[in-house]
Formats: structure tokens, C-alpha cells, sequence
């Protein structure tokens, strides 16, 4: 199947709107996408008779079968709750796409620059809670992330309507917002400078996040 992509992408097809779900995972997965990207070199340098030794991969992929650390629920009373999601640093790392998504010969892989950093689905007193938590280079602030918060909501057996508002906290490196979410939909936390983020001079990300929904008393 790879082999098949590969060769379609060096005949000129667009690996977005032939193979949209392979290019979504190269989006969420930087190691991924880089060693997909050492095998399209390889077999353009073998067509054109410029094959070289490779060195051995020390890339470790364990982390693919690796399950991100489960949400934690509290139930503060017959009412409110609140629930915690944790990303560790490596975590962030391997979904987290760098700045330049081309290769060599500028013909452009990932066209679409959104990152996902989260997506759960959470049952809380009944309720069914779809997060998405997403983010894209800001384009009204240089060097900034906007992020995004989509949240839907599916009553349960009981037919309860979820409790509004809902307060969201985002904490990421130097970074933490508190975002009120007065209904289900898409939501915009402030900006997040990359110097909050990343290190200044090995332009690498310093740290995970953690993110908590929870209702207002």
C-alpha cells in the first residue's frame, strides 16, 4: 500500500484528495511522516540512479501502540464534575507538525496545517461528551498558535440536558488559559506564543499539556 502512495505521489497525484486518511495520519504523526517521507527520497533517488546506502533507523516506534494517559473524572457532587486530560511531552512530539511540511523537490505533502491534540469521547452523568482540542499557526500574530476547542453534546437515556457553561483550562509549557464555553460548538482560546512553547534556541517543544472541562457551580 505505501509503495503504491509512493508512486502515485512521484507520478503527481495529490496524496491529500487521493489518500485522505493516510494523509491524516501523516498530519498527527511526525515520526511517521518523517520516515515516510526518508522512503519517498529513497525510491526518487533510486529511479533516477542515485541510490545511496542508508543508514540503519534508530527512530523508536514503540510509542505508536502506546495508549495516551486516560482522562481523570471526578464527580463533585450529584451535579458537577470535572475531567483532566494529560499529554506528555513525547506524546506532544510525535502528533506535533513542524513548521516546514515539504520535501526536497517542493512538491508539498501536507497541505493542511492543522494539529490535533486531543479527541475523547467522555460519558459524565448520562451525558455523552464529544472534545476535539486542535490548533493551526496564527495568522493574525506571527510566530502563535491559535487554538480551538469543538465540544458536542449527546443526552443520555434520561434525556438531561448538559449543564452550561462549561469552564475549560489549558496549560502548555508557560501557557494557561481559563475559557468559558457557554454551549456546545466551536470555542477560540488566546493566542499561544511559541516562546511559551518551544525552546528558543533548539526551536523544540519544552513541554506536554494538560486540559480540564468542568462544570460552573
Amino acid at each position: 500500500m505505501v509503495s503504491l502512495i509512493i508512486s502515485g505521489i512521484l507520478n503527481g497525484e495529490n496524496l491529500a484528495q487521493r489518500y485522505p486518511d493516510f494523509h491524516r495520519t501523516l498530519l498527527e504523526n511526525a515520526e511517521l511522516r518523517e520516515a515516510f517521507l526518508d522512503a519517498l527520497d529513497g525510491v526518487e533517488a533510486e529511479r533516477n540512479g542515485n541510490l545511496v546506502s542508508m543508514p540503519e533507523p534508530e527512530t523508536r516506534l514503540d510509542f505508536l501502540t502506546r495508549q495516551p494517559p486516560a482522562p481523570i473524572i471526578i464527580h463533585k457532587d450529584a451535579e458537577n464534575w470535572s475531567v483532566l486530560w494529560q499529554r506528555p511531552l513525547e506524546l506532544i512530539q510525535a502528533i506535533f507538525s513542524p513548521p516546514e511540511l515539504a520535501y526536497r523537490a517542493e512538491r508539498s505533502l501536507i497541505e493542511d496545517p492543522w494539529v490535533m491534540l486531543l479527541r475523547e469521547e467522555i460519558q459524565v452523568f448520562g451525558s455523552a461528551y464529544s472534545i476535539v482540542l486542535d490548533c493551526i499557526p496564527a495568522e493574525e500574530q506571527e510566530n502563535a498558535m491559535a487554538v480551538f476547542l469543538s465540544l458536542a453534546v449527546s443526552p443520555g437515556a434520561s434525556h438531561e440536558s448538559a449543564k452550561f457553561p462549561l469552564r475549560a483550562t489549558l496549560r502548555w509549557g508557560g501557557y494557561q488559559q481559563v475559557l468559558t464555553v457557554p454551549e456546545e460548538g466551536r470555542t477560540r482560546f488566546p493566542n499561544i506564543s511559541f516562546d511559551l512553547i518551544f525552546d528558543p534556541i533548539t526551536k523544540t517543544l519544552t513541554d506536554g499539556l494538560s486540559f480540564t472541562l468542568e462544570t460552573v457551580p
